[in-house]
């Protein structure tokens, strides 16, 4: 699932230069995503709608998760901008692996209990050494700015933003799983989830008349792949509400994070979807192998 996030990045990041606004190429996204969940489900013959049992079931927010997601990727788009591309992606990555790792040790959203011992310590370690030697040390050799706009107590807000995104992207894992749970598919929780997310940001839309924008995603004069984003999502998000109930929430985010980098490293190396170029360097080979053994080393 993690191979599919860069290219997921890469689609939405066309797609947004395509239609402007972040809201509009987000729900052009989640309107592909609801799309297919829809098609895959009445192919299947799986339940759309949630029964009466369902919903007494589940609590009331976990409906709403794909909307939680629309706020979180809001704000991982002004990071960048306000606090700079290393602390946006470095500050949500550290507080969502360890948030997810709280997770799994209390059981929250309905998780199986794994309590925080030795191993997932020292697997956490290896993965936070694996991400500094994959980001941040290229980017510091690089010269690459560090810092954003922000400064003083806006910037100081901005970080505990970027904590609250990463924190929210280690429940929105949860949240799904325990949706998947209650349901008992997870086609058919992603399809909820996302469902609900589109109308919400369709309506957003609408009241801010940008809905004639819509049409410009899906344009024949653009590439077919910019709208591919929303498959990667619902692939994503289906993955979660599959395998968390399996293998935990800390374990999924690691792994997921190990396939992200992995990729993202391979398409700045030959320059796929227009990334600009950058050779792998041996510190980023050896940090990719560290957080693979972090991931092994929690799963003992």
């Amino acid at each position: 699932m993690g191979l599919l996030m860069p290219f997921q990045t890469a689609a939405n990041s066309r797609l947004r230069g395509v239609v402007g606004p972040a809201y509009v190429s987000t729900l052009v996204s989640f309107s592909v995503s609801t799309l297919a969940l829809l098609l895959v489900s009445l192919l299947a013959g799986i339940p759309i709608l949630p029964t009466s049992q369902m919903l007494a079931e589940a609590p009331c927010w976990s409906w709403f998760v794909g909307i939680v997601a629309v706020v979180t990727i809001t704000i991982a788009i002004h990071l960048f901008k306000e606090i700079g591309q290393l602390q946006a992606l470095i500050i949500p990555v550290f507080s969502q692996l360890i948030f997810s790792l709280t997770i799994d040790h209390f059981g929250w959203f309905g998780a199986k209990v794994i309590p925080l011992g030795t191993n997932r310590i020292i697997g956490a370690l290896l993965l936070i050494i694996g991400v500094i030697l994959v980001v941040v040390l290229p980017r510091l050799k690089a010269g690459q700015p560090t810092a954003g706009t922000s400064t003083g107590s806006r910037q100081t807000f901005w970080q505990l933003m970027a904590i609250l995104s990463g924190c929210l992207s280690a429940s929105i894992t949860g949240a799904y799983a325990q949706l998947s749970s209650i349901v008992g598919n997870p086609v058919q929780a992603t399809t909820v989830a996302f469902f609900v997310a589109t109308m919400a940001l369709l309506l957003f839309c609408t009241c801010i008349g940008k809905t004639q924008l819509i049409a410009k995603g899906f344009s024949r004069d653009y590439p077919w792949w910019m709208w591919a984003g929303g498959l990667c999502g619902a692939v994503i998000v289906f993955g979660n509400a599959w395998l968390v109930p399996k293998v935990g929430v800390g374990v999924f985010t690691m792994a997921l994070l190990v396939g992200q980098l992995a990729l993202s490293m391979l398409m700045e190396h030959y320059g796929w979807l227009g990334a600009p170029r950058k050779r792998i360097s041996w510190l980023q080979i050896v940090g990719i192998l560290l957080m693979l053994a972090g991931v092994a080393l929690i799963r003992l």
